[in-house]
């Protein structure tokens, strides 16, 4: 007896007399696939005998790699019960109910050209994979067919090669398309959903896009004027040929999906060149995309329109005029550090000056200035890079970014050497930047003879001009804010669709500039506390960070909710006491003795407001606030007959779902965009819009276009039905329905489309 038959009595799984009918009757098919289909044995029973006697690893499908596909077919896949949903150089991995059928394993590896590598799964599993990865294909070919182009043919893939081209023939004919060539090629479903992401975040004006999948759908996110926005969820299996697609367009290893991976896409949008970085990381649920949107076109690098005030700008210019020196700019990432740099740089580019740049990655190109993009796989980091640019005869020098003591010793030796250096460092404050350089590695004396200039800096939203409206802060707001005007009056953004519904529009600098003084120069030398030379620089006329925000607040160009949220609240409660509102300098207020930053007796009642941190002991919001209720799943029913339209309340009331209604397909249609729900039953007959033209609306738009629909109508003929189907709902139901019917089918279509 063989050890599969000898393992399978042993295990219960069959009896002897069970085991000779199958091999009698199998007749050439394999005997597990022959037990799983005249029989009902434990699926898992099965997986944990050949994952335990058999040592054969168990397949994971929740996300199956398009490029696995290639060379297969949904036939043959339930032909033989098996998906590949990997590849590994030259090896295929295969889910197989029975992973020791040889005669199977021949044939797929004849098929794909492969050396088959076997993994086990169970028949549900399979089935599930197959259904997701072919089956639900072809409904998104239909999707995208109806979709509007969203200026796919405006957007030119700039140095793609015929061999990422290959490769999408390769990833994109199984599945999704069976015939990919030539144009065909811009019509390919991911490729068209990738291209359509592009240009909405280009034109909502975003710096980062999220692709993010979660448990049920993947969530994409447009980070605009430095706050993330959710924008549309896509289906979960349509995940791996839109990250696929992404990667061919980077250049990234479409089959490493376990290590994370960067790269670069550079992109003409009409006219408008744009260069994207694209990150990859690996989580449980899959990979997360991120891509950086870099317009190397804009004009945005003028420092008088950055929001610096002209005092301020006088502190600069006398800095970046000296002959040599040392100028930081500081603060977290996304603050607006390189763009105030180059900003520097366009003032002093003439042609009497010598000024090399080393980047990563060059983020503006400036006419007239070399600039040198780091390359670390090509030993090209900023250290080597710096030395080598010190041969070149510069004048200014500008490294991207300060990261480790090397690059700090030669950069800090060039600016004593006859060059001005200017470049940037992740730090808090003009103050802290002392203390973050001595941590690196360098010396006391170097710091103070070198530095002219420190500038910290963050980027605040500004108020939208198009729907400013006055309003009235929290108290416990008002309390952080020493010294406040008399009578002042405090506006704000009511939200509007040109600044979709936020409030703000745009963004502003706001700078902390420390110049480095003789008294404060002594100061660093003698190793002297962060916080006494911060407070010696305010009192020689420095303007801190939340000063310089609050004065963006009395002009009426933002929100005091938008300066909390951006700004550390230590400048702010370290000018007045929470408690009695007196003020003072040092860190205890003289009259009730409370210490900054250690109680939070009034955290309770602003748990609503939309902090970062919280104003009293300086908190991340995620440890005072309560936990997240997860929401009911929503769904817009769209009716012109309100009885109809509580009958179908009704019928959903037990599934516990969250009805909104409309009366006709334009209002269905604006709820659809600004509720996003999970699902959408319509009549077809309506006034204004009807169903159909509301259907080929919803389809039409990206933030839309995968929620499912159902047809609840009276109309019962095929042609309905047909044109229905046609225009992108998801299933049709006649009048009058029954109730259970109803349920049932809204749970499989959202079981079916979020899992």
């Amino acid at each position: 007896m063989d050890p599969l038959s000898e393992a399978l009595i042993r295990e219960g799984i069959v009896t002897s007399d069970e085991l000779q009918e199958l091999k009698e009757t199998a007749s050439g098919q394999g005997m597990i696939l022959k037990l799983l289909e005249t029989r009902s044995p434990d699926e898992e029973k099965i997986v944990s005998l050949f994952e335990t006697r058999f040592g054969i690893p168990r397949a994971d499908l929740i996300e199956i790699a398009p490029e696995a596909l290639s060379g297969f077919s949904e036939e043959t896949a339930m032909k033989y019960l098996c998906i590949p949903f990997a590849r590994e150089g030259k090896s295929l991995c295969v889910a197989m109910v029975d992973p020791l059928d040889l005669n199977t394993i021949q044939d797929i590896s004849f098929l794909t050209g492969m050396t088959v590598k076997p993994h086990v799964a169970s028949r549900t599993e399979i089935l599930e994979g197959i259904h997701s990865t072919f089956r639900m294909s072809t409904d998104l070919v239909e999707v995208m067919n109806n979709a509007e182009p969203a200026g796919v043919e405006d957007i030119e893939l700039l140095d793609e090669e015929e061999e990422e081209e290959s490769q999408v023939h390769d990833v994109f004919q199984t599945g999704v398309r069976t015939e990919v060539s030539g144009e065909d090629d811009l019509t390919a479903p991911a490729i068209k959903i990738v291209n359509s992401l592009l240009k909405a975040a280009i034109e909502a004006g975003a710096s980062d896009i999220h692709i993010e999948p979660r448990q049920k759908t993947v969530e994409v996110r447009f980070r605009i004027d430095g706050v993330l926005n959710r924008q549309m969820d896509i289906p979960r299996w349509l995940h791996p040929a839109v990250v696929s697609r992404i990667k061919i367009m980077s250049k990234l290893d479409i089959a490493n999906r376990r290590t994370p991976q960067d790269g670069s896409i550079k992109l003409k949008i009409g006219e408008s060149p744009v260069d994207l970085r694209v990150s990859t990381l690996p989580t449980h649920l899959g990979e997360k995309v991120v891509i950086r949107l870099l317009r190397a076109d804009e004009e945005e690098i003028e420092l008088e329109h950055s929001g610096i005030t002209r005092d301020d700008l006088e502190k600069l210019r006398k800095a970046y005029t000296q002959p040599q020196g040392m100028i930081l700019v500081t603060g977290p990432t996304g603050s607006g550090k390189t763009t105030t740099l180059h900003g520097i740089l366009k003032l002093l580019n003439s042609k009497e000056i010598n000024i090399i740049t080393v980047e990563d990655p060059v983020e503006y190109e400036l006419e007239g200035i070399t600039q040198v993009q780091v390359n670390e796989k090509a030993g090209l980091g900023f250290a080597n890079t710096l030395r080598s640019i010190l041969r070149q005869d510069p004048d200014v020098v500008m490294v991207g970014e300060i990261r480790d003591r090397e690059t700090a010793d030669i950069a800090f030796r060039a600016s004593m050497t006859g060059h001005l250096v200017m470049s940037t460092l992740h730090t808090n404050d003009t103050a802290s930047t002392i203390s973050r350089l001595i941590d690196i590695g360098v010396e006391p004396y170097i710091t103070a003879s070198s530095l002219l200039l420190i500038v910290a800096q963050r980027l605040v939203r500004l108020n939208c001009p198009h729907c400013l409206t006055e309003y009235t802060p929290d108290d416990s707001l008002l309390s952080l804010v020493p010294d406040l005007p008399e009578g002042m009056k405090f506006i704000k953004g009511g939200g509007c669709p040109k600044c979709n519904h936020t409030g703000y529009r745009g963004r502003t600098a706001v700078f902390e500039i420390m110049e480095i003084t003789p008294t404060i120069r002594e100061m660093i030398s003698n190793s002297s506390p962060v916080d006494a030379i911060k407070k010696k620089a305010v009192s020689e006329g420095m303007k801190t960070l939340f000063n310089s925000a609050f004065e963006k607040v009395v002009n009426g160009q933002t929100t005091i909710e938008e300066v909390i949220r951006v700004v550390s609240v230590d400048d702010a409660t370290k000018g007045k006491c929470h408690v009695c509102g007196t003020a003072f300098i040092e860190d205890k207020c003289p009259v009730c003795t409370v210490a900054t930053g250690t109680t939070c007796e009034n955290c309770d009642a602003d748990l609503d407001i939309q902090w970062k941190f919280c104003p009293f002991c300086g908190k991340e919001k995620k440890e005072i606030m309560p936990e997240r209720i997860e929401s009911r799943a929503r769904v817009v029913i769209v009716d012109d007959e309100p009885a109809l339209l509580k009958m179908v309340e009704v019928a959903l009331r037990p599934m516990n779902m969250e009805v909104h209604t409309a009366s006709n397909g334009r209002e269905g249609l604006e709820k659809a965009k600004s509720l996003q729900p999970a699902l959408i039953i319509t009549d077809i007959n309506m006034p204004v819009m009807d169903g159909y033209e509301m259907i080929k609306a919803l389809r039409r738009n990206m933030k839309t276009m995968f929620i499912p629909i159902i047809i609840l109508s009276s109309r019962d003929t095929a042609e309905d039905k047909l044109r229905g189907f046609t225009y992108g709902s998801d299933d049709y139901i006649t009048k009058p329905f029954d109730y259970g019917e109803l349920q049932a089918r809204v749970k499989r279509l959202i079981m079916r489309t979020y899992g």
